[in-house]
């Protein structure tokens, strides 16, 4: 009896055992089940990372001219939001500062874009960066005759000088050399006197050529030479930025593309057309000088956007101006329309993808604080309490589809 129940004791234990075995393993396969998983959806979610590419626009970000030695609160206000949505890089439509106050501007790169996270911000001049004062144009004159020019330059010749000056000197020469090393090779290594240049940014193999112009200079020669060698060179999908908009129904569009012999109506004469052109692959081009936002472009007979598109971004932290104060209608925009003018302090948020190899996604949202020039602007106190993150309003949005064809 006792040996049965010691035999039966051993077949329970066995079968007990056998079941924990059992147990154990299934634990086992789930465990690795869950492991396996995550690991397919950390790899899928890193595929996907891999493929946006994610950028902001904005610009004018220069105090005014009774102001000019105040610090620049509501730049920094903007580009501290700007820098925790942590973009790839960033695009400056130009006028960073008035006259000579670049280190107002550098303070405030130095701030957010260079000590925790290093994001690269790419500069085109504005018209208030190369203001000719007198100070400057001592400078320049000391500069010229270093260079063993004793006449005296055009202005054309001047501008062009302190353009690379500002770019080169003021920029290149002065921030953290470490955070500039980005744009030593395209842009301050470049020739003497040469404020234009290109760089490349890639999306999941695709490339996307971003050509940054000097639109102070529509008359120079070598630029648009340049510039039509750059189309030449690459065929793919290119975005344009420079200071002066090609179309704007603003403030300075009443003023200056109105007057045939401005900077402005002088660039949109000489590089329209080409812009124009479909075949040469511009998505976007994108300006400041206005200081509202602005989206102008086509539609097709389904409403479906054409290319280019036009966006002004001129809210970086200057005196919002509206609509011009002209028949706007006479303004000359080649069958462009303003779809959207906004006041308000703002920046463009841009998230590019590729559908398939031939397919490009750009999702576009402009955030930002709207102000209604009627009721007066804030002070820049009130801009820098305002102008946080989950307080911004979604001004615009839209999507554009490339396909090489």
């Amino acid at each position: 009896m006792d040996h049965l129940c010691l035999r039966k004791h051993h077949i329970l234990s066995g079968k007990t055992q056998s079941y924990g075995l059992t147990t154990m393993s299934k634990h086992a396969r789930t465990f690795l089940l869950i492991i396996n998983v995550v690991v397919i959806l950390f790899l899928f979610s890193q595929k996907l990372y891999a493929k946006a590419l994610h950028f902001i626009a904005y610009g004018d970000t220069r105090q005014d001219i009774e102001t000019i030695e105040m610090p620049q609160v509501k730049h920094n206000a903007i580009a501290r939001v700007i820098r925790d949505m942590n973009p790839d890089f960033i695009l400056f439509s130009g006028d960073m500062v008035c006259r000579s106050e670049f280190e107002r501007f550098r303070e405030v790169i130095t701030d957010n874009y260079v000590r925790d996270k290093m994001t690269p911000l790419y500069p085109v001049i504005g018209n208030h960066d190369i203001v000719l004062s007198g100070e400057i144009n001592i400078m320049l004159k000391d500069l010229f005759k270093k260079m063993g020019v004793f006449d005296e330059p055009k202005e054309e010749e001047k501008l062009r000088v302190r353009s690379w000056q500002v770019l080169c000197e003021e920029i290149c020469g002065k921030l953290d050399p470490a955070y500039i090393s980005y744009l030593k090779e395209v842009l301050c290594k470049t020739a003497d006197g040469r404020s234009w240049y290109s760089f490349f940014k890639e999306v999941n193999g695709l490339k996307i050529k971003f050509v940054a112009m000097n639109s102070s200079l529509p008359d120079d020669e070598e630029q648009f030479q340049w510039f039509l060698g750059e189309l030449e060179q690459f065929h793919g999908p290119k975005i344009v930025f420079e200071h002066y908009p090609i179309y704007s129904t603003g403030f300075h569009g009443c003023i200056e593309l109105l007057n045939s012999n401005s900077r402005a109506s002088r660039f949109r004469d000489r590089y329209s057309k080409i812009f124009n052109d479909t075949t040469n692959n511009i998505l976007l081009v994108i300006s400041g000088h206005e200081h509202s936002y602005q989206r102008i472009c086509k539609t097709d007979k389904q409403d479906g956007i054409q290319f280019p598109v036009y966006l002004v971004s001129g809210g970086g932290g200057a005196r919002l101006r509206g609509q011009g104060e002209c028949d706007v209608s006479e303004i000359p925009c080649d069958g462009f329309i303003c779809r959207e003018l906004t006041t308000a302090y703002h920046f463009v948020d841009i998230l590019v993808n590729i559908g398939d190899k031939n397919n490009l996604i750009l999702k576009c949202k402009v955030l930002g604080l709207r102000f209604d020039l009627e009721k007066g602007l804030p002070d820049d106190d009130t801009v820098e309490k305002q102008f946080v993150k989950d307080r911004l309003e979604l001004i615009d949005a839209f999507t554009l589809n490339w396909r090489n064809n």
